[in-house]
């Protein structure tokens, strides 16, 4: 009776070594690759799982010779992450698709069998997994200030946005509001518009109403599945400063006035100097006016003598939105007629 305890212990080691022999066993006898970012196989071990952006990566599963596999991807939640291989001869190594099921753990999980068990009925031991994690996420380049024109033309001009996207992606989304605010998911609160994106040189194009704070976001997708958004992206876009319209209100002198119209409207803010230079004269100051909620001002002067006038406008910038500029305006006096 005193012997019994130690016999029944060492014959419960003697089990459990068994168990641990096969396991080991069937990890040694399996190799499995993972697609990496560059599209390189990474070999998976157990222990230390390959850290992947690449959403779709491809599998690869070698075993020794004298056996059978079968192999079973899933994803995050336990979904099946690729088309099963149910009883393969060692001698024919096997590459496997997966399939995106969203950021998380994947497993990629190996049974071996005998050679002669040709319907893969009895596994020699447990199944082997071998893990690997996906954290898909799109990255967006950084823009300190865009001038959405260039001075003295009225076209918009779109900002080509570098954007890294995920290998393995089939579309993305990049969106864009004018002082967006995000929801929980990082996705824009109401109303945003779409970025086009062109694949041949991985940039958005984002082309702006206006000048104003605008926020960036993005996110990839593969088999119906999206990616978290991207962290978004904060962009001021400013404007040159233009005049739309120089108008003449008063053309029967010798006083006149002049109206003017700041081509993005109610963006800029402050005041705008006004000099004016007459025939063959240098500039002098007439003053100051201030800008009105739609971006216009006007100015008054005098002009007595015939000839070819210049009115100097000169912006020093109010908020930020409009870029300091000075346009000149050329004019003629003729008899009691003002022509710009």
């Amino acid at each position: 009776m005193r012997q019994t305890r130690p016999i029944q212990l060492l014959a419960a080691l003697a089990v459990a070594g068994g168990g641990l022999a096969a396991t080991a066993a069937s990890a040694g006898a399996v190799a499995v690759t993972v697609s990496g970012d560059d599209g390189r196989p990474v070999a998976i071990a157990p222990a230390s799982p390959p850290a992947l952006r690449n959403l779709r990566p491809q599998v690869g599963v070698t075993a020794d010779p004298g056996t059978r596999y079968a192999v079973a991807i899933t994803g995050p939640g336990g979904r099946q992450a690729a088309n099963p291989v149910v009883c393969a001869d060692a001698a024919q190594p096997s590459t496997l698709q997966t399939f995106f099921r969203g950021n998380g753990a994947y497993g990629v999980a190996v049974t071996t069998f005998a050679a002669t068990d040709t319907a893969c009925a009895a596994p020699i031991g447990p199944a082997v997994t071998f893990p690997f994690n996906v954290a898909g996420r799109v990255v967006l380049g950084r823009v300190g200030r865009f001038e959405l024109r260039d001075p003295g033309s009225a076209a918009r001009k779109p900002l080509a946005l570098p954007v890294q996207v995920d290998p393995g992606s089939q579309a993305r989304e990049i969106r864009f509001a004018l002082n967006g605010r995000l929801r929980r998911d990082g996705s824009l609160r109401g109303r945003s518009s779409t970025a086009r994106f062109n694949a041949t040189n991985g940039t958005a194009s984002l082309l702006f109403p206006g000048p104003g704070r605008y926020t960036v976001v993005a996110r990839d997708a593969a088999d119906g599945v999206q990616t978290p958004w991207s962290a978004p992206l904060h962009v001021r876009v400013v404007a040159p400063f233009d005049l739309s319209v120089v108008r003449y209100t008063d053309r029967s002198g010798p006083d006149f006035q002049v109206f003017c119209q700041i081509r993005e409207g109610g963006a800029a803010t402050g005041i705008v100097s006004v000099a004016l230079a007459g025939p063959g004269g240098p500039f002098r100051g007439l003053g100051r006016a201030r800008i009105n909620g739609d971006g216009a001002f006007g100015a008054k002067f005098t002009a007595r003598r015939a000839g070819n006038y210049r009115l100097r406008f000169t912006y020093r910038g109010g908020n930020g939105l409009v870029t300091p500029g000075v346009i000149v305006s050329r004019f003629t006096v003729g008899t009691a007629i003002v022509s710009g």
